[in-house]
C-alpha cells in the first residue's frame, strides 16, 4: 500500500494565510461589528485579530464609548 507523504509545515502555511485572508475580509467589509465580535464569531483571541489587521495594513475606527 502506497501512503502519500504530506509537506505538514507548507499545508499549515496554506491554511493560516486562507484563514487570514477570510478574516482581512470580514474585517474590512463588517464595520458593524466590533474586532472583539468578530474575533468571537472566529473562535480567534483578539492577538490573532490585531496580526491579521497588521498583516493587511487594515485600519478600522475605533467605536466611541456609550
Amino acid at each position: 500500500m502506497w501512503k502519500k507523504t504530506i509537506d505538514l509545515p507548507a499545508e499549515l502555511r496554506r491554511v493560516r494565510a486562507s484563514f487570514d485572508r477570510q478574516l482581512a475580509e470580514v474585517l474590512c467589509s463588517r464595520m458593524d461589528l466590533t474586532q472583539s465580535q468578530i474575533a468571537e464569531q472566529f473562535g480567534v483571541s483578539d492577538k490573532v485579530i490585531r496580526r491579521v489587521s497588521k498583516q493587511f495594513k487594515i485600519s478600522r475606527r475605533r467605536r466611541a464609548m456609550l
